[in-house]
């Protein structure tokens, strides 16, 4: 949506985290991971949080409704506050994602994804955390998807990066080789 005010708003919502919650953190995350995951099943009340023919007051009602059964915290109840009456909430997504980051930076920790053809083995998946460590310097969270098509072998993303290992891609090299020597 606004890349730069969601930049703006994850980054004084985390300065205001760690100032106010730094050992929730954590759990702040996951709020508003759950929160995103809601919005995103129900684009149409954000879209009416957006609406400018709805009055403010309406809004913040609907807005605490959301708050008042205790199950988020009053930093997060605040910032959907903050984003409605600013009619903001359009870049929630966005600003989860930021949060995200600036959480990751923090705790220094980096996401990776991890798409092979089956699902991993345990011991797999500690083999790739620990290399991953190794070559991030950072603790490692892997997400993890299946994708058969890959035949075999693993593909890691981590941020711009990619590590393709598939089968897949290693036949599709050689089949530009060969063609390559035929033509």
């Amino acid at each position: 949506m606004n890349d730069k005010a969601e930049k703006v708003y994850a980054g004084a919502f985390f300065e205001l985290c760690l100032e106010e919650a730094s050992d929730a953190l954590g759990d702040i995350l996951a709020e508003l991971d759950a929160l995103n995951g809601i919005f995103s099943e129900n684009p149409d009340f954000v879209k009416l949080l957006g609406t400018p023919t709805v009055p403010v007051d309406e809004k913040l009602g609907m807005v605490k409704e959301i708050i008042s059964d205790g199950s988020i915290s009053e930093l997060t109840g605040n910032l959907l506050c903050v984003l409605t009456e600013r009619g903001r909430m359009g870049c929630f997504g966005g600003i989860v994602k930021q949060f995200r980051i600036l959480y990751n930076e923090h705790f220094k920790i980096a996401e990776i994804t991890v798409t092979s053809s089956s699902p991993l083995s345990e011991q797999t998946r500690d083999k790739i955390m620990a290399k991953m460590s190794e070559v991030t310097g950072k603790t490692v969270s892997i997400k993890e998807k299946v994708d058969p098509s890959l035949i075999g072998g693993i593909v890691i993303d981590y941020g711009s990066t990619r590590y393709d290992g598939s089968v897949r891609t290693r036949l599709n090299g050689l089949k530009k080789e060969l063609g390559g020597v035929i033509a």
